[in-house]
């Protein structure tokens, strides 16, 4: 437990060497806001909506939403009880650290039981081989994770016990952001020309709440919460409170997205890409840390578990040939956790 970032972090006054970034890596903590990322107003009609999130999609990969219909003081609540549960005592929270070191070796939990560790990021050896021994990064983070669908209560049971509102409020919480994902990807499928429904079933088999926790840091130009990434779900609804997420462009340019209360950021996952067969974006984003005050975030993936990827049939023709070839899911997910050579390295070996 004791490297838990979060157990230390207040009592450096300097970074230590296994959480400096190299220099080549090394990220500006302080770009602009990105007045002009895409807040969508779910309550506008859907066809304004639907041309909003399709634009933003292409473009981004990733947008807000406002008037989204899951209540501002439900999320106030979810990020509350996140935040006391990262303030537990240290023993409240052993059990869900798996290692001594509590470091994640990016292996996907596929029974997605709850699990706290830290991320390191690892550089693939020369025959595709993930070792221990090839590390590139620890990031300046906690994470605590843990499935919520479908959501029984043996799931809820193995939760935490404390703090005490944890399983009522996060149940709630976690319900209210499925039922608004698959509304989301539902105003897509209306956009795309795909049957209303069809992210419902394999696609979204499975959802994953992670709260990532980023300590006060001494020196963030040093160090990252997160390196630049693409999330390897579906699809991803954020709660962020204070600034330190960044989007780039497709011209290449960070921004910083900029927290609006009661707003919830969607981030396309790489799944999402394939099976719209790029017409949809892939959000690259990255989490930076600061000097000021801890900031923690709420997320929601939606993904399969296993079933086949491809392209969906309806939106290929001679005109728009698959960008891709069909693949296992739990196979692709062995090189999402463990090549992290390039932003879509995963999808490396399916790309036609």
């Amino acid at each position: 437990m004791a490297s838990l970032v979060s157990s230390w972090s207040s009592e450096v006054k300097s970074i230590p060497e296994k959480y400096v970034v190299p220099l080549e890596k090394r990220v500006n903590a302080d770009v602009p806001i990105g007045k002009h990322i895409p807040v969508i107003d779910l309550s506008q009609s859907s066809t304004h909506c639907i041309q909003q999130i399709i634009k933003a999609s292409a473009d981004f990969g990733l947008f807000q939403v406002i008037n989204h219909g899951v209540s501002e003081t439900l999320m106030v609540d979810a990020l509350s009880v996140c935040k006391e549960f990262f303030n537990l005592p240290i023993e409240d929270k052993a059990k869900f650290v798996e290692k001594d070191e509590g470091l994640s070796d990016f292996e996907p939990s596929i029974d997605q039981r709850p699990k706290l560790y830290i991320e390191k990021e690892y550089t693939p050896n020369k025959d595709g081989s993930n070792t221990n021994n090839v590390k590139d990064t620890v990031f300046w983070k906690d994470t605590f994770g843990h499935g919520c669908h479908p959501l029984t209560q043996d799931v809820i049971n193995s939760w935490p016990e404390k703090p005490q509102k944890y399983r009522e409020v996060i149940g709630e919480y976690a319900l209210e952001l499925r039922k608004l994902s698959l509304r989301i990807l539902d105003l897509m499928c209306e956009g795309l020309g795909l049957e209303v429904g069809y992210f419902s079933q394999e696609h979204s088999q499975t959802q994953l709440m992670v709260t990532h926790h980023y300590p006060q840091c001494p020196d963030p130009n040093s160090t990252i919460g997160i390196g630049e990434h693409c999330d390897g779900a579906l699809i991803n609804l954020v709660q962020q409170e204070l600034s330190g997420l960044h989007v780039r462009d497709k011209d290449g340019k960070w921004f910083g997205v900029e927290p609006i209360p009661g707003a919830l950021v969607v981030i396309n996952g790489l799944i999402l890409k394939v099976v719209t067969n790029g017409k949809l974006s892939a959000g690259v984003h990255r989490v930076v840390t600061n000097s000021t005050s801890d900031r923690t975030s709420l997320g929601s993936l939606i993904s399969p578990i296993e079933c086949t990827i491809e392209p969906a049939k309806t939106l290929i023709n001679e005109k728009n040939p698959p960008l891709f070839k069909s693949f296992s899911y739990t196979e692709y997910l062995g090189y999402y956790f463990s090549d992290t050579t390039e932003i879509e390295a995963a999808l490396k070996p399916y790309k036609l």
